[in-house]
């Protein structure tokens, strides 16, 4: 009746009647996982032969469904809306679980605020050694997530109202980003070299991340997004003139939608100017390859980051990330004066709001503020 089908890492389902016009109807399932898009199939396949499900005629054909049915639909709709596959992977991870938490079989318009209460606040790796409360920012995402796909209930008339609604959203905790100083970046590139030479002639693989430091250096150096950096190709690089450009394309697009053009200076033009001198690249080659000549995975760069902060021993090492990179380009940035609206376009946010939470002022620069408007003439 239907058949499984890949296509650039994500499963479709096909359906063949040869009474039908077209005769072959694919339908994405929203999943880049075997075991998650097997079932999903399953599902679409006996709703079909109940005729509840036709995909020649839009899809489900029943006002009322299951959770799980409706998720999934909900995930055809964000990925038919052009979402990247790592939101639409988070959004499958984080409302599969909540799907969990409603009873089994449950109806969308039987899911109670309870209900939802209870996934926001569920412990985190239940049932597991590593079992703990969620931490705020989980919490908010899990509200986020859930909202989300209610709003969107609504707008497809699965359910009248929102059970989100009579939730209390988890409060925002006001603290601090954290952001590299120059001393720390130094100290984690050489912990990069200093694991590696210590793994040298040992059994096993020698670790090889030198496109780490790569990374680091022109991430600091310009603010891009992980994603952004991922996707850079040497085509968006002009080294004459110092600039690149954040581009959208086929299977990426910059948050916002917006794409950008960011200056070039010091260490990340140098950086760059190193890695093009040694490969001598094709326009539409990837600026960062890991010793494989293949693109790192987003989570692998995010991983191989936080190994290394440990490994420098960072006093605030649990709170840097990766996007701490991006971070300390805003907060160098603002140390130095520069106006917010400047930051802003640099780093390619939607409002000057969303810069303000780069604003970190050492006490030497409002001393030298207060002093330039203020000190005796």
């Amino acid at each position: 009746m239907a058949s499984l089908r890949k296509h650039k890492g994500r499963y479709s389902a096909r359906f063949y009647d040869s009474d039908r016009s077209p005769k072959r109807k694919e339908v994405a399932l929203g999943t880049s996982r075997k075991s998650v898009a097997e079932p999903k199939l399953r599902r679409l396949e006996e709703a079909y032969a109940r005729g509840d499900y036709d995909p020649w005629s839009g899809g489900w054909l029943m006002e009322n469904e299951t959770v799980s049915d409706a998720v999934d639909r909900f995930l055809e709709a964000r990925e038919r809306d052009g979402l990247q596959e790592s939101t639409l992977d988070g959004y499958e991870y984080k409302l599969s679980n909540f799907v969990g938490h409603t009873p089994t079989g449950a109806m969308v318009r039987d899911v109670l605020p309870d209900h939802v209460h209870s996934y926001i606040h569920a412990r985190v790796n239940e049932g597991q050694a590593n079992e703990g409360e969620p931490s705020n920012a989980t919490k908010r995402s899990r509200y986020r997530h859930v909202r989300a796909f209610f709003s969107w209930a609504v707008e497809n008339e699965l359910v009248d109202e929102s059970p989100v609604d009579d939730v209390s959203k988890p409060r925002k905790e006001e603290k601090e980003k954290a952001f590299l100083k120059p001393d720390d970046i130094k100290r984690i590139l050489r912990a990069v070299d200093a694991h590696r030479e210590m793994r040298e002639g040992e059994p096993g693989p020698t670790p090889r991340d030198m496109w780490l430091k790569e990374m680091i250096r022109v991430a600091v150096g310009t603010g891009l997004r992980r994603g952004e950096l991922l996707n850079l190709r040497w085509g968006d690089v002009d080294l004459e003139s110092g600039r690149l450009v954040v581009r959208n394309r086929d299977g990426f697009t910059a948050k916002n939608g917006r794409e950008r053009t960011v200056p070039l200076r010091g260490d990340a033009l140098e950086t760059l100017r190193e890695i093009h001198e040694a490969r001598s690249p094709l326009d539409n080659d990837p600026v960062f390859i890991d010793a494989n000549d293949d693109v790192p995975k987003p989570d692998r760069v995010s991983k191989r980051f936080k190994f290394y902060v440990r490994k420098a021993g960072l006093s605030d090492r649990e709170e840097l990330s990766f996007h701490s990179c991006r971070h300390t380009t805003g907060s160098w940035l603002s140390m130095q004066g520069v106006p917010l609206r400047v930051i802003s376009e640099i780093l390619g946010h939607s409002s000057t709001q969303v810069t303000e939470m780069y604003s970190h002022l050492s006490p030497e620069v409002m001393d030298r503020a207060m002093e330039e408007t203020f000190g005796s003439s």
